[in-house]
């Protein structure tokens, strides 16, 4: 799939929703106060908070830029497992608890739309080409973790695509590498979990695309009322292993699969954000 986004000056790009409509409600309004002009959602609308139908609505309203991830992939398939990849039996089993808890609220309509949705896409810009993608470029639902990126192999990436840049979520954890001549390779974290660091916040990416200079690259974080939102997951019965994470900011299941750097639980610093920016 080949979108037009000639026009777009500044590009949101999230991902991972999981139904958290509170923390992606407020994602999306942060990056209109930003003046953001383009919006791409690049996979797992749905997952452990169900709302699935009031997720997806809220895609349908903002984002014409779109990409799928293993849950849009799966539910259009209508299989129960998760297709995250998991390499541990209970991060697996979780997964496929999470799926099943967001079909329950996804309607056949959305459901047949999920399935429309390309494994990948290039956004054509004022800067150059930018791969969207959910886990790589080369799989749907592969991890790409910080600690174990090989540069060469974005690059190789890039080349095939004749890309600038591309853009990742699936891992929950973003970062930004920075690549010879001017190009990038960014995770924009999700906009329905915390990243694992006591922190409830939630994350996505900005992307300021000027022509003939290099393009501006952000990790955002929004705050929400994780809090309520936490306490109205709990009466509508989901799992507290879903829950926990989004009131307290640590991950409750998924860490065993990590490589261990990336499991270990850490504090950000003061200012961390500011690491991420590349000017």
């Amino acid at each position: 799939m080949v979108y037009d986004g000639g026009g777009v000056t500044r590009l949101a790009v999230m991902g991972g929703s999981y139904g958290n409509v509170p923390a992606f409600a407020a994602c999306i309004e942060h990056a209109k106060k930003a003046e953001c002009d383009g919006f791409a959602f690049i996979g797992d609308a749905t997952g452990c908070c169900g709302h699935s139908d009031e997720t997806i609505r809220l895609i349908r309203d903002s984002f014409p830029f779109l990409v799928a991830g293993n849950y849009e992939q799966k539910a259009a398939a209508r299989e129960e497992d998760c297709g995250c990849n998991y390499t541990n039996d209970e991060d697996n089993h979780y997964g496929g608890i999470a799926h099943q808890w967001a079909m329950r609220s996804l309607s056949d309509e959305n459901r047949a739309w999920l399935g429309t949705w390309p494994d990948l896409a290039v956004l054509e810009t004022s800067a150059g080409k930018i791969l969207l993608c959910h886990g790589s470029p080369a799989q749907t639902n592969e991890f790409l973790y910080e600690s174990q990126l090989d540069d060469s192999r974005l690059e190789c990436w890039l080349d095939q695509h004749g890309a600038v840049g591309f853009v990742c979520t699936h891992s929950g954890f973003p970062w930004i590498r920075q690549l010879p001549h001017g190009r990038f390779a960014i995770n924009c974290g999700v906009c329905g979990k915390p990243d694992h660091d006591h922190d409830a916040a939630v994350h996505y990416a900005t992307i300021e695309l000027r022509s003939n200079e290099l393009p501006v690259l952000n990790i955002e974080r929004v705050e929400y009322d994780h809090l309520a939102w936490a306490d109205q997951l709990d009466a509508e019965g989901v799992d507290d292993v879903f829950t926990i994470p989004v009131r307290n900011g640590v991950w409750t299941c998924g860490l065993l699969s990590m490589p261990a750097t990336e499991r270990v639980l850490r504090p950000r610093p003061v200012g961390w954000l500011e690491g991420l920016k590349r000017q």
